[in-house]
């Protein structure tokens, strides 16, 4: 069984709201009003879901334990995937900002949201595809069984500490069209 068939799908989530956040940025810069209510839960998504559930399997189970098997932390490919993450959590702190002036119109924060926003579906696509065809199989590479049976039964264990957050979020999501 593939150690990251569950992060896999909540990929699939993620890469769904990031065509809604794509879409919406291309609409307000085309000069539609800002949906406030829209962005604000496409950034509650994003910190609880994306950041709260998926990172934090991914930085407090997976990649230590890929660490402990022998893949390089520092100059290595979860280096980067931490790197990522911490870029991801800047763009969204720059659009949680920015969303209450570009809302009400102002000019220069329609622009700081639209930039932003466009600036982390970049980086999270191809994040994520860097974790789906790079990392992801590697971790099935060098894991033994028995660190691949640690590793499911903690991954398990955090889905079910976070099993109400994770239907509230994906529920969201599903509704995005």
């Amino acid at each position: 069984m593939e150690v990251c068939a569950s992060l896999v799908a909540e990929h699939d989530v993620i890469l769904h709201v990031l065509d809604a956040l794509e879409k919406e940025a291309g609409t307000v810069d085309g000069g539609a009003p800002v949906r406030r209510e829209f962005f604000a839960s496409a950034i509650a998504f994003v910190r609880e879901f994306a950041d709260g559930v998926h990172h934090k399997k991914e930085e407090g189970i997976l990649f230590p334990r890929m660490a402990e098997a022998g893949v390089p932390h520092e100059g290595g490919p979860i280096g980067v995937m931490l790197y990522e993450h911490d870029e991801g959590r800047t763009h969204i702190r720059a659009m949680d900002s920015a969303l209450a002036k570009a809302a009400d119109g102002d000019a220069p924060s329609r622009q700081i949201l639209v930039r932003e926003t466009r600036g982390y579906v970049a980086l999270l696509r191809a994040h994520i595809m860097k974790e789906n065809m790079i990392l992801f199989p590697m971790a099935d590479r060098v894991f033994d069984p028995g660190q691949r049976s640690l590793v499911l039964e903690a991954f398990t264990q955090a889905e079910a500490a976070d099993a109400e957050i994770t239907a509230k979020r994906r529920q969201w999501a599903e509704g995005l069209p």
